[in-house]
């Protein structure tokens, strides 16, 4: 919750069952935008807690949160160029004929 509401001694991700009923509105939205889970209390008891849903992330980007990869600085794009066979040249024996000069 935000320090206007809660009470100076309180955890901040702390609220009274009272508060939170008076404003279940308002402690959704601080949860949900913030991130943090608010645990409810009833009389310094806790009884529940209100924890933001995370949407599904990709492997990609629980990669990136987790700092096991960047992101790319440009967006990738195909190479625009393509490469013309020789008139009179298949496919297949033009691979075949790289492969024999890479040997």
């Amino acid at each position: 919750m935000h320090a206007m509401s809660a009470p100076a001694d309180s955890d901040p991700g702390t609220a009274d069952s009272h508060e939170v009923d008076q404003l279940t509105e308002q402690t959704y939205r601080e949860v949900e935008a913030s991130g943090v889970p608010v645990t409810v209390t009833d009389h310094g008891r806790p009884i529940a807690q209100i924890v933001p849903i995370r949407r599904e992330e990709s492997w990609y980007e629980r990669m990136v949160r987790e700092g096991r990869v960047r992101p790319a600085k440009h967006p990738f794009r195909f190479p625009t160029e393509r490469y013309v066979l020789p008139e009179g040249r298949d496919l297949e024996d033009f691979l075949l004929g790289e492969r024999e000069e890479d040997r």
